[in-house]
């Protein structure tokens, strides 16, 4: 019987003691963040500051010095159960071989795809029957503790550490980032533990990709977005990049090509188990070979049949109507600063409840362990260094340039451009972008700067990228000349400031604008003569306030919901699937300029439709409505009430994508379309709190958007 104890119950284990020589104080495990100073409180004395960033990098240089190895071995396992109950034992699973894990983690998705769970994120209880069939499956004579799991949606991510270990784990940290449309629903997305096992951080990341054969570019994008995104504890500075190890398991989703080869083909070969063919047209290797994705990453070789897609309860690949082709959907990737060498690779066959094959990789990883003694010894060693190097001169540097223009701004396109930063003195020089003195924040909030600080050593240089990105809220603080213009401060710590300009335009778009505007304006709002300098043409669309003349909906919609009608009403997933943001992109573009609609994908329309209800200044259900909505979401007759209240082009919009949404569900037959997940998704864009709300606020006025929706895609309003 394996001695089960639950470490998410326990006291977390408390950090190293600080040492300090002289008047720098350096704690004994902050090697593994060296370089990365977090001080704030810049004081006078700055040469103290600038000591301590060095005495950092001279530790992180000769770390060698003063640690010692560790071996560790990591099994992590992934399989996606397609909402399946645990009918099947986990021993083998979790036993790959006769060598017990110092730490198992096993990602499961699709782990229940029930609706309530998909839109409401309740809690389920297959979690806790999957929780129970693991514990019950552990290796045998060996003592595991619970270390953290987390769940979002159907995406569960469970990490066991040995007893015997538990005290050289710290620092347990849970995060996750969701990538389903618009980022409201779980359904795709990732969840990470990370934690400390002696001064060396791990991240396991459980992901579930973007489906589909077409949509590998979505896929890519959910890896960035997951990768970037990803906070531990809602801390900004805790995210995947400083961490000594990486790995990343999960159903990707990457499918077999079929560009250069049929579905025939492709299960012909996987048949006659003809590996090494067929993984010439795998899409992640392409994609990665391309540097597209997962760059740094590690795949051991793949020496197993493809995990995707079988009949369930069979070893058979799937013969249903659809007849997917096989593929590596199910994957184990891995980056690292540190030793690490995996054992095992391989797929496990013999289970069969779900329509994918488990996969489970054996890492052994050499942990860095600090020996106190040898480290102060070092430390003295670097102190007396420093006490010889004069700290008498200013910081020197030089910008290769202190203007920027972009032009031509898209709506939801980022545009980059970088600039380099020199450090031409003798010393390592400290800088941060600060606001100006009238100004809270360092710039205005349609501009990004990666990074807004850093340390520069003498000759080398800091590439620092500036992006323009227009959305929602930046919108609203730009005028109607539509002109972008702004001041940075760039501070050297100890020196002197440089000022660096930022200018350009947005391009018209009819994404942002009012309903009441657009209804006015009956020929397309941006056209070719728009593409000129801002300055000769600040806003050559104009609105006639004062004529009667108006349209019953914004063009730009019925065009958007016109293509969705004419190719979509069958579609199944349809708003559930995210689109190609190149495809958005296009979408809006066309809907501009009256060009056509020309996506490689429906559900990218899909979005765009989202999108746009969502771009609006004030919502579909006007904000001072909104209260009123909220008290009638649950009596259709005092809803249509309250409908009839409000403004005669806001109420039509309302009418008609309510209409639109009942011949959807009309054919649920054929698309699966479902009234109460429409009403949860336009809910949240059709109706909008004029202010921010939180907690459990936010929870049961979302439930009374989706139950208002609800009322008008469940009857007949024809008035």
């Amino acid at each position: 019987m394996v001695d089960f104890i639950d470490y998410e119950q326990t006291e977390p284990r408390q950090r190293a003691t600080a040492v300090s020589s002289d008047d720098v104080h350096i704690k004994l495990d902050d090697w593994s963040v060296v370089g990365q100073s977090t001080v704030h409180d810049y004081g006078e004395d700055w040469v103290t500051y600038g000591r301590e960033t060095a005495v950092h990098r001279a530790l992180n240089q000769r770390k060698n010095e003063f640690t010692n190895l560790q071996p560790c071995r990591v099994l992590c396992v992934t399989w996606n159960v397609n909402g399946q109950l645990p009918s099947e034992d986990l021993d083998t699973l979790l036993s790959v071989d006769d060598r017990p894990a110092d730490v198992i983690c096993v990602g499961f998705q699709e782990l229940d795809l029930s609706p309530e769970t998909l839109l409401l994120m309740n809690d389920s209880s297959k979690e806790l029957m999957w929780m129970e069939k693991m514990k019950a499956g552990l290796p045998k004579g060996v003592s595991y503790k619970l270390l953290k799991h987390i769940r979002l949606v159907g995406i569960l991510l469970v990490v066991y550490v040995r007893e015997s270990m538990i005290s050289r784990v710290s620092e347990v940290y849970i995060g996750s980032v969701s990538t389903g449309i618009m980022g409201m629903l779980g359904n795709k997305g990732g969840v990470s533990i990370k934690f400390n096992i002696d001064m060396t951080t791990i991240s396991i990341v459980n992901s579930h990709l973007a489906a589909h054969q077409e949509m590998v570019e979505r896929r890519n994008q959910d890896y960035r977005d997951i990768f970037t995104k990803m906070r531990f504890d809602n801390d900004e500075a805790n995210t995947l990049k400083n961490c000594d190890i990486v790995v990343w398991i999960g159903d990707l989703n990457y499918r077999v090509s079929e560009d250069e080869i049929t579905g025939e083909e492709i299960r012909a070969l996987a048949e006659k188990w003809e590996i090494g063919p067929l993984l010439r047209f795998d899409q992640l290797r392409e994609q990665r070979n391309k540097h597209l994705v997962f760059e740094e990453f590690v795949e051991d070789t793949i020496n197993f049949m493809p995990t995707y897609k079988y009949n369930p309860g069979t070893d058979k690949f799937d013969t249903s109507e659809k007849c997917r082709t096989p593929a590596w959907c199910d994957r184990i990737l891995w980056k690292s600063n540190t030793v690490l060498k995996c054992e095992d690779y391989r797929s496990h066959p013999i289970h069969k409840l779900s329509d994918h094959k488990p996969v489970s990789a054996v890492l052994l990883v050499q942990t860095r362990v600090v020996d106190v003694q040898k480290k102060q010894l070092v430390l003295d060693e670097i102190l007396k260094d420093l006490d010889r190097i004069a700290n008498d001169s200013l910081p020197q540097a030089a910008l290769n340039r202190t203007e920027l223009n972009f032009d031509g701004v898209k709506y939801l396109e980022a545009q980059e451009q970088p600039i380099t930063l020199q450090n031409t003195g003798t010393d390592l020089f400290e800088f941060e972008f600060i606001p100006k003195l009238e100004d809270r924040s360092i710039c205005a909030p349609w501009l990004r700067i990666e990074p807004q600080k850093g340390v520069v050593d003498p000759g080398n240089v800091m590439i620092i990228n500036f992006t323009v990105y227009i959305d929602n809220r930046a919108l609203k603080t730009i005028g109607p000349d539509r002109k972008l213009d702004e001041i940075l401060v760039l501070h050297l710590v100890n020196g002197k400031d440089y000022f660096i300009s930022v200018s350009g335009y947005l391009v018209q778009t009819s994404f942002g604008r009012k309903i009441t505007d657009l209804v006015r304006i009956p020929d397309p709002i941006r056209r070719q003569n728009l593409l000129v300098d801002i300055e000769q043409s600040p806003d050559e669309v104009k609105v006639d306030e004062e004529s009667p003349v108006a349209l019953n909906i914004p063009k730009e919609l019925w065009r958007i919901v016109d293509y969705l009608y004419q190719h979509a009403l069958f579609e199944e997933e349809l708003f559930a699937v995210r689109g190609s943001p190149m495809d958005i992109g296009a979408v809006r573009d066309a809907i501009d300029t009256d060009g056509p609609i020309q996506v490689s994908s429906i559900h990218s329309v899909a979005e765009s439709l989202i999108l746009f209800l969502d771009s609006f200044p004030d919502p579909v259900i006007p904000y001072e409505h909104y209260p009123v909505c909220l008290e009638y979401c649950t009596h259709f007759a005092n809803s249509k009430r309250a409908l009839r209240n409000m403004d005669f082009s806001h109420r039509n919009v309302f009418k008609y994508i309510c209409a639109f949404l009942r011949e959807i569900l009309s054919h649920s037959e054929r698309n699966r379309s479902n009234a109460k997940f429409l009403s949860q998704v336009f809910g949240d864009v059709l109706l909008k709190p004029q202010l921010p709300e939180a907690g459990n606020v936010a929870k049961s006025t979302s439930k009374k958007r989706s139950l208002f929706v609800y009322q008008f895609l469940t009857n007949d309003y024809d008035e």
